[in-house]
């Protein structure tokens, strides 16, 4: 600061910066904009050990010193207001957006869709993170279900994180793992034709803030099926009189899936 001279707003994201950015406050008094983009508590579905109340604490911290907190769902606000205390004019909600040119000369790719599934199989896809609060494991468990009213599915998962190895473990106690195959981690180009292959994106995750991976996969134009729960409940509206889901944010509309996964 020294060098560049006097700044007029800190912006701290998370947790992870709450002290340095607290530290600054106090040493330049400069006022704080925080960004909550999830909660410890949310993430594990309650505080359950001292890590944990650490990071709850630490948060709890960063709203209260902060001047205005960023949230970027309604139900985020909500639950600052229930975790914290906040009051209901300091946070303010500005929803997550993604690159309307994602799909620019990306169409359906079909040696890239060999690569994951024959050409008779239907592709229900998911994308994210390998973890507890993505509720991956759910699509799963409900994978045996699909596959015997349509044999003729393949599973992908794309994505890396701590469950990989549980995740494979199920698929292949359910007698299912020639049909759930795990991409790791895409790159942002393959991730992309991964939308344009897939015939059904499936998120159904048991806590989350937001959602982008819904409006991705509404927008490159396959039906979208979500758990409504968090931020998702705000993006995806069930069967409208159309038979269609809508972003509300985006107002993209597409066909919604006609046989129920979860």
């Amino acid at each position: 600061m020294n060098k560049e001279g006097k700044f007029d707003i800190i912006h701290a994201h998370d947790w992870l910066v709450a002290n340095c950015a607290k530290a600054l406050k106090d040493a330049y008094d400069i006022p704080i904009c925080a960004t909550i983009h999830a909660t410890e508590s949310g993430r594990n579905s309650g505080i359950h050990d001292e890590t944990q109340r650490y990071i709850n604490d630490t948060e709890w911290m960063l709203t209260y010193e902060a001047t205005e907190v960023i949230v970027n769902s309604n139900y985020m606000k909500c639950e600052m207001q229930r975790l914290f205390g906040l009051p209901f004019e300091k946070v303010s909600v500005v929803p997550n957006g993604i690159n309307m040119n994602m799909y620019n000369g990306i169409e359906k790719d079909y040696d890239f869709r060999r690569k994951v599934a024959s050409d008779n199989e239907k592709i229900v896809m998911y994308a994210g993170r390998l973890v507890y609060e993505k509720g991956v494991q759910h699509l799963i468990s409900a994978a045996p279900k699909i596959l015997a009213g349509y044999n003729d599915t393949k599973f992908v998962i794309a994505g890396k994180g701590g469950m990989i190895d549980e995740l494979k473990a199920e698929a292949n106690y359910l007698g299912i793992g020639n049909k759930v195959y795990f991409t790791g981690q895409l790159s942002y180009k393959d991730l992309c034709k991964m939308y344009k292959s897939a015939d059904v994106a499936v998120f159904p995750s048991t806590y989350e803030p937001f959602g982008v991976v819904a409006i991705e996969a509404m927008y490159a134009g396959i039906p979208t099926v979500v758990s409504d729960i968090g931020g998702l409940n705000e993006i995806v509206d069930h069967r409208n009189k159309r038979n269609e889901v809508i972003c509300r944010k985006c107002k993209f509309n597409c066909r919604f899936c006609t046989f129920c996964i979860i």
